[in-house]
């Protein structure tokens, strides 16, 4: 009893896009496996998917949590790209045309695009495979958008911190005022809302936080960490918040220290402590000269009360009088020692969003479940998918389509022009032979090489948008030179974001940049097409196909070779990585980011932890980074493309009709001859394909496959590869019998059939040609039958005929000026 195969053929191995197919089914679900095991460990940890969960922790200043952060958004970018890339190849396999879709778009005079990713071929193909087609194309939207923030850092940084200038002997016993001898209160002297407010009467209660806070720094303070002046400078002037350190003591240069009456004499009156219950509210622009290195205002200087901004002071100035300062010239003349720094031990976390990694997972289990469906329908099908160009080329090597009979000489070009001219038809006959030269990125249609050009210019453009904003930003901004990754010195995008918004808007570039990869692969995947048919022209080669036989190999790529393919898989991966470092979502606690810019409408997301800000934050480098490596890329299928192709054949792109009409080949090829003289002998003389009485001219539309067509007559030398040249008759009954007569000669009678019917691997395995098509073989000038050179050959001179043929026939190249047909 034979055992249930699920992938297809039970006596073969899987060759060629089979195989590969396999594989690609393991890594979904592969991937799988994986994302369902971390979901239901996060899951039963949080007790849901409502709440973020914090899974490894470490410090927040050089600690290993930057680094590992790195490395898995890396490893998400890496697993991304599998899942994507795999998707791809599906969606590739699914638009690839079986030869009844060929069939029935070439009798509607339309065509399809052969070994390429083609959007065209998509909505062309059977229903089962434009559904499989569109499913794992909206499955890729949601990786793109939420895996690279389905892990973050949770960044702690606190701004609560206590100063204290005092003298060595504040640390050794020494007697201390708590107020300060310049009765300068915390939140007096700063701009914003910073600072504690605190009375004055707080000072003489010893039990008061003011006064136990003075006391615990003057006993505890010894024993905290020593900072040299520069390093603590750069700490707590640094537009980064609190990480290493909290409480800070700087230590003045002034031995025996100071009173109230060597630093002012007009306050000591007017707040005379401990009787008043005012609070010292100064003016907002004055600073401490230890943080700022600009200029000091309200420095031993009399103003009057109503030229000074004054916020908060419950006391006049009475009967119109001035209120000075009062400061003792050299007040503010400290000389800082050192730093004296509390160190705290703060922890950032690198946190998981299970609602996130919940729509990643059904994404990856859909594509997976997808695939394997798509990968066994395709595989036991009796209209197998032509996914190489050699698929393609067997199939109409051993079946000819009669459609394109008679045009050898048809390219791309021809066809395509065809299509933007009304009322015109590409019609069957003897054309000369114009060798042109081209490059290889003729083979790429303009429209093509126009909609990735403007892709690609869209991206570098958002790119340059981003990096001028960067550097047209005021200095106070920039705060720094900012960070090749995610830091707090980059710069925020200045606007009220929720996580959830933040994902969308860290993430949308994904999308962008993914659409900008798939252009980029296909315009490789033209090229190597062009170059791979090209290379029939130069030698006898053996056709790349699914499921080789004979000379024949198969391949687990589609069609870009491993030297294209993997480094395209590693740009794509770097990429997408280095943009997840240029903008990216940030996640804050400690309360340093705690403003109304950071958390919307005061409220925080309840699937993080209370008192989170969140913003999405971007990267100058990194931007910087990026528009370098992505303007390098573009130039790079440019000049790939100007490599020259041979100019002793028809150019066809991806172009089905141009590939068809080079492949009619010759009963006489040492490869069918004997098979065929046998078979035309026990047959009759009429063909089982009736040709139509009038000429078999092929229709072209402008806007959809039917109605137009396309004439050679009055072109002479504008890029079209052969002239038209007019037969001895051009009677109905002259061309209706060339047609017959060619097609009668080139297509055995047992072997020509309506275009209906169904051209399965099976049927094609009886067809004279099919040793040819596993043969080495070699694309120019064929021998024909006499009777072929009776109908075709006119004044002009001999016709020949164009297609391939095995060593034995001793294929020559076209001649420049001969006829073809």
């Amino acid at each position: 009893m034979d055992s249930l195969n699920l992938w297809g053929s039970r006596d073969e191995g899987s060759t060629g896009w089979k195989k590969a197919a396999k594989v690609n089914c393991t890594i979904l679900a592969a991937m799988s496996v994986t994302l369902i095991g971390c979901l239901i460990t996060v899951t039963a940890k949080v007790g849901g998917i409502k709440h973020t969960l914090p899974f490894y922790g470490g410090g927040c200043d050089g600690g290993s949590v930057s680094q590992v952060n790195t490395v898995l958004h890396l490893l998400i970018n890496i697993i991304s790209t599998l899942v994507v890339t795999s998707s791809n190849f599906f969606m590739q396999v699914l638009n690839s045309p079986s030869r009844e879709e060929l069939n029935k778009a070439h009798l509607k005079g339309s065509w399809m695009g052969i070994g390429i990713p083609s959007v065209r071929n998509a909505f062309s193909v059977s229903r089962f495979k434009t559904w499989c087609w569109i499913c794992l194309f909206i499955s890729s939207i949601p990786m793109h958008l939420f895996f690279n923030s389905a892990i973050f850092q949770e960044d702690q940084r606190n701004s609560d911190f206590h100063m204290t200038i005092a003298t060595e002997e504040f640390l050794n016993e020494g007697f201390f005022y708590p107020p300060g001898a310049s009765l300068v209160q915390p939140d007096g002297f700063v701009r914003g809302p910073f600072g504690t407010p605190v009375n004055l009467t707080d000072y003489a209660d010893e039990n008061s936080a003011a006064t136990k806070n003075v006391s615990h720094t003057a006993l505890t303070a010894g024993r905290w960490e020593r900072i040299e002046i520069g390093d603590c400078k750069q700490e707590y002037i640094a537009c980064s918040g609190l990480k290493r350190h909290r409480n800070l003591v700087l230590i003045i240069d002034k031995p025996g220290g100071w009173c109230q009456t060597s630093c002012t004499q007009a306050l000591g009156a007017y707040f005379d402590y401990p009787h008043t219950q005012e609070e010292f509210v100064g003016a907002p622009d004055w600073n401490y000269p230890f943080f700022n290195n600009g200029t000091i205002y309200m420095i031993n200087s009399s103003v009057t009360a109503t030229t000074v901004n004054i916020s908060g002071v419950n006391h006049t100035p009475a009967h119109g009088t001035t209120l000075t300062s009062g400061l003792q010239p050299g007040t503010f003349d400290l000389s800082v020692k050192y730093c004296l720094a509390e160190p705290i031990d703060w922890t950032c976390h690198i946190a998981i969003s299970p609602t996130l990694l919940l729509a990643v997972t059904l994404c990856v289990i859909f594509k997976t479940c997808t695939a394997i469906v798509v990968t066994v329908v395709l595989s036991r099908r009796n209209q197998p998918p032509l996914v190489t160009l050699g698929d393609a080329m067997e199939s109409f090597i051993k079946k000819p389509d009669p459609v394109t009979a008679g045009m050898c000489t048809i390219g791309q070009h021809d066809i395509r022009r065809a299509m933007i001219r009304s009322n015109v038809s590409v019609v069957p006959g003897p054309r000369q032979w114009q060798a042109l030269k081209r490059r290889r990125g003729s083979a790429i249609p303009k429209s093509v090489w126009a909609a990735s050009y403007i892709l690609f210019a869209i991206g570098i453009g958002i790119c340059v948008f981003f990096f001028d904003s960067i550097n047209s930003a005021p200095l106070n901004v920039k705060c720094s030179t900012g960070s090749f990754f995610e830091s707090e010195q980059n710069l925020f995008i200045d606007m009220p974001i929720t996580f959830v918004s933040g994902v969308l808007l860290a993430n949308s570039p994904q999308l962008l940049l993914s659409f900008c990869y798939l252009a980029y692969n296909n315009l490789f995947t033209r090229l190597q097409t062009a170059r791979e048919w090209s290379l029939f022209s130069e030698g006898y080669h053996a056709l790349r196909v699914t499921d080789p036989k004979s000379d024949q190999y198969s391949t687990y790529r589609l069609q870009l070779p491993y030297k294209y393919s993997i480094p395209l898989i590693l740009i794509s991966i770097f990429l997408h990585w280095l943009l997840s470092n240029t903008i990216y979502l940030f996640v804050s606690t400690g309360g340093y980011f705690g403003t109304d810019s950071f958390i919307v409408n005061n409220r925080n997301d309840p699937s993080l932890p209370p008192n989170t800000a969140v913003a999405v934050g971007y990267s100058s480098w990194s931007l910087l980074t990026l528009l370098i490596v992505s303007c390098v890329l573009t130039l790079v299928p440019i000049i790939l493309s100007l490599k020259r192709l041979p100019s002793n054949m028809v150019h066809i792109g991806s172009n089905s009709l141009a590939l068809s009409a080079a492949c009619h080949v010759s009963p006489l090829s040492h490869a069918v001859k004997a098979r065929s003289n046998s078979l035309l002998s026990k047959s009759p003389v009429t063909s089982k394909f009736d040709l139509p009485a009038t000429p078999q001219s092929l229709e072209l539309p402008r806007t959809r496959p039917a109605g137009e067509s396309y004439s050679y007559e009055g072109i002479k030398n504008d890029g079209i590869e052969m002239q038209n040249l007019t037969p001895i008759s051009n009677t109905t009954t002259r061309q209706s019998s060339q047609l017959s007569l060619s097609s009668r000669q080139l297509l055995p009678d047992h072997d020509r059939c309506s275009e209906d019917s169904t051209d399965s691997g099976d049927d094609q395995q009886g067809s004279p040609y099919t040793k040819l098509a596993r043969s080495k073989v070699r694309w120019g000038v064929v021998k024909i039958p006499p009777e072929w050179h009776a109908e075709y050959d006119n004044e002009a001179g001999p016709v020949g005929h164009l297609s391939f043929g095995v060593e034995e026939d001793d294929v020559q190249p076209p001649e420049p000026g001969e006829l073809y047909a």
